[in-house]
């Protein structure tokens, strides 16, 4: 069943028309009847307003069950409890910068939203207490992160052994950056898309910059 399908069964599922799934995932119900009728992609802003509505990713429909953070009900999971099935991780309302220092950290809880705990132990293997969430805003990181795509990120990751994408923070700026040590003392800050450069900074000379965790999953569906 393709995920058009799923998601005509799920809405379904739900009692809902489709005008009210797309008030309910925040988008005009002529924009979302051009996704379902299959005439435009699904796009990032559809993705993030379905996981902002019932807590979990478009992709993984057909293995989690519709819940959402706001309606949960026993209901809805069979009777299982909350804590037992579902983890919590909260999306941090940061503009995060993968250019240039140009976005600051803004107001910091945004909401929580609900994962099942078998999907997040198979797919990222890391603690649910250890994981936000938090979206991209610019292209510099691209093709690897595309403008306003959402990240999960584990926050016990919090120096650089081995190189990835990691989140940091320099004053009170938040950069999301590809970073390689080059020394115990020095890293290089590296934005995938050609278009930005690179910087390699010594962290004795730069005691604001703080490594707030690294980037495990993109909100594309791919682990990385």
């Amino acid at each position: 069943m393709d995920i058009l399908k799923k998601l005509d069964k799920f809405i379904k599922s739900k009692h809902l028309k489709r005008g009210e799934f797309a008030n309910k995932i925040s988008l005009s119900n002529s924009y979302v009847s051009e996704i379902l009728s299959g005439k435009r992609d699904i796009s990032i802003k559809f993705k993030k307003g379905f996981q902002s509505a019932f807590g979990f990713p478009v992709e993984e429909l057909a293995q989690m069950m519709p819940i959402s953070p706001e309606n949960y009900s026993a209901q809805d999971t069979g009777g299982e409890t909350d804590n037992t099935t579902y983890s919590k991780i909260p999306l941090f309302n940061i503009k995060a910068s993968s250019g240039h220092e140009s976005f600051v950290n803004d107001e910091k809880i945004g909401a929580d939203l609900m994962f099942r705990k078998d999907w997040l132990q198979r797919e990222l293997k890391s603690d649910p207490n250890n994981l936000f969430i938090l979206s991209a805003e610019t292209d510099s990181m691209e093709p690897t992160i595309k403008h306003d795509a959402l990240l999960i990120v584990d926050k016990s990751i919090d120096r650089i052994i081995t190189e990835g994408i990691y989140v940091l923070s320099r004053g009170d700026t938040i950069l999301i950056k590809r970073i390689r040590k080059l020394s115990e003392d020095t890293i290089e800050l590296i934005s995938d898309n050609p278009a930005y450069g690179k910087e390699s900074i010594k962290l004795s000379n730069q005691p604001g910059v703080t490594i707030l965790g690294k980037v495990i999953y993109i909100w594309s569906g791919r682990k990385i």
